[in-house]
């Protein structure tokens, strides 16, 4: 591993000094977007800032001398490989409205966090310029720096701008706001201080080598505690799941995620605790046994999560959020095979299988989050094909087709909508129509294209109930998105009279089964106008049920027996909770 000796102050200054350029790039690419006005999703953002920021943080975190070739040559293949994995992000969020581009890029930017962690102990060592321990030893090492690393960066930066609002805020008590509007509105200041914040704390963790052991060991210290309650756990719960049935497992949405939780995080504290240096567990023989035993046991979890997740996705289909399940599952089922290997055919000398183990589960992980970001398994792209296959297939009927799901699934949602377009089956009905066609024209609701005309034909009038006018269809249209769930062959909008005020003129009162709510409006002078909503309709109605209701005359308004306050001629709304109707006058 790196120490001071082989770390030069030639080559600390200019990793501080990249920091800072970094920062600076950073800075002037926005600017420039700005400037330009370019929009969300441009190269810039996309595939330069990416690129580069991951060059530099590899560059900070692996290089011993600028002179070698290789470490050029790395850099330039991460920044491709990056730059690239960026165009195809770019192609696929075409269509998206900036807040979801935005969520994009962060869920990318955290995947980019792992594909470096799980990158770096490979390019050290090659970078090495004497490697003077055992590969997985030094693989182990370099793994827990690098960590520790990016937790010293984090808690640098939070520190240094929690000084910095400190300052900020004494000057600002007297009256002087120069360095509030320095520190916390100057985005050149913020980047450039960022960076070499950042590149300083990676360059003091690399000279400091010791500190970072001694913070290694305490956190050692803490899993030797924590695994024997983990091998407890895992071996309670597989003993305890016969009695309870496997029906249980499936009957909850978050089975899969907790049982690959506790997997992964038993697995991840036996690789801390049973470290290279260490051929035997740190317990007494019966605890030995029990941890021998639950990690013996540990693969039936990534096998129950999987079956999980394969009944879910047999019932739904794909989704991002599956398939990143079933990748996590994966990468967890080989950690544990392995594990569970080690203790049972290499019982005395485990440490063998660990040394593949290991880097291969990292390397099977680094390959996933990689493609994750290209065509193979691009998440929205496999979850539109499912949703579609499934419709097309008969396994889902038009209804329950979700244009919300694919209004936000970028280029490969707009397709399937525009497939769905070309679809005289599902255009049929007026309200799927209605909300593809909105969406295509870039309404984020689906409803742009809603007026009067549709809002009267897809909303049931009560019996009896004249034809409302038109001025009453307008003001509903100031709220459509309550009623874009309104249809007449579902029968589930019906608008009907009723007078709440007892001035002899009624009210036109909509329910919404949908929602559940009830809506009341009245006219007045200047037109209809929205007045009430109600939204908690008597538990199991439906509406045969309000139907019957209107025809025996058991739908009618009720005086509420507790008053408002007049203060000087000035009305005082109260609103009073469910104890008040236990004391009626």
């Amino acid at each position: 591993m790196d120490n001071s000796e082989t770390l030069s102050p030639s080559t600390r200054l200019a990793v501080v000094l990249a920091g800072a350029l970094q920062g600076v790039l950073c800075y002037a690419i926005t600017w420039y977007i700005g400037y330009a006005k370019l929009p969300t999703d441009t190269l810039w953002l996309m595939c330069v800032i990416p690129a580069t920021v991951v060059m530099t943080t590899t560059m900070s975190l692996a290089v011993t001398s600028f002179r070698k070739p290789f470490l050029w040559l790395a850099l330039g293949m991460t920044g491709a490989a990056v730059a690239a994995m960026g165009g195809w992000l770019k192609w696929s969020v075409a269509g998206l409205e900036s807040w979801s581009i935005r969520d994009e890029m962060l869920v990318f930017g955290f995947h980019l966090l792992l594909m470096t962690l799980f990158i770096l102990p490979w390019l050290q060592r090659r970078l090495d310029p004497v490697p003077t321990t055992s590969f997985y030893s030094d693989f182990y090492q370099r793994n827990w720096h690098n960590a520790l690393t990016l937790l010293v960066i984090f808690v640098s930066n939070g520190l240094f701008w929690l000084v910095l609002f400190l300052w900020a805020e004494l000057f600002e008590l007297i009256g002087i706001r120069f360095f509030d509007r320095l520190f916390f509105h100057s985005d050149g200041f913020i980047s450039v201080a960022t960076g070499v914040v950042s590149a300083s704390a990676a360059v003091l963790t690399r000279v400091q080598v010791r500190l970072l052991l001694a913070l290694q060991n305490l956190l050692t210290l803490i899993a030797t505690g924590l695994l024997p309650l983990m091998a407890a756990l895992a071996l309670l719960f597989i003993g305890a799941l016969p009695f309870v049935g496997f029906e249980t497992i499936s009957a909850r949405i978050s089975a899969a995620g907790l049982l690959t939780t506790l997997a992964l995080l038993l697995l991840f504290l036996v690789t801390i605790v049973w470290h290279p240096q260490r051929q035997t567990l740190p317990y007494y023989a019966p605890l030995r046994g029990m941890i021998r035993l639950a990690v013996a046991i540990v693969p039936a979890y990534p096998v129950l999560a999987g079956w999980a997740l394969w009944l879910r996705i047999s019932q739904y289909g794909w989704s991002p959020e599956r398939l990143y399940g079933v990748l996590i599952t994966i990468v967890a089922l080989v950690w544990a095979v392995g594990f569970c290997a080690s203790v049972l055919i290499q019982r005395r000398e485990p440490q063998q299988i660990h040394t593949y183990v290991i880097p291969a589960t990292g390397l099977l992980s680094l390959v996933f989050l990689m493609l994750i970001h290209t065509p193979v398994l691009d998440p929205w792209r496999i979850s539109v094909a499912s949703h579609m296959a499934r419709y097309q297939t008969g396994k889902i009927t038009a209804d329950r087709v979700s244009l919300h799901m694919l209004s936000h699934a970028g280029r490969k949602g707009r397709e399937a909508l525009q497939t769905l377009q070309n679809d005289p089956q599902f255009m049929s009905n007026p309200k799927r129509a209605r909300e593809v066609k909105g969406l295509l024209a870039g309404s984020p609701r689906g409803a742009g294209q809603m007026t009067a005309t549709m809002l009267e034909k897809a909303i049931q009038l009560a019996p009896g109930m004249p034809r409302p006018d038109s001025a009453l269809w307008q003001a509903m249209l100031r709220e459509q998105y309550r009623f874009e769930s309104c249809s007449r062959a579902q029968r589930n909008c019906l608008l009907m009279p009723l007078d709440l005020n007892a001035d002899g003129k009624p009210e036109a009162v909509l329910y919404q089964f949908t929602d559940r709510a009830i809506m009341a409006y009245t006219h007045t002078g200047t037109g209809w106008q929205h007045v009430g909503d109600g939204w908690t309709m008597p538990e199991g109605l439906t509406r045969e049920e309000l139907d019957r209701a209107l025809q025996q005359g058991k739908v009618k308004p009720v005086v509420k027996p507790w008053a408002d306050i007049e203060i000087f001629g000035e009305r005082v709304d109260m609103l009073y909770g469910s104890g008040a109707s236990l004391r009626r006058p």
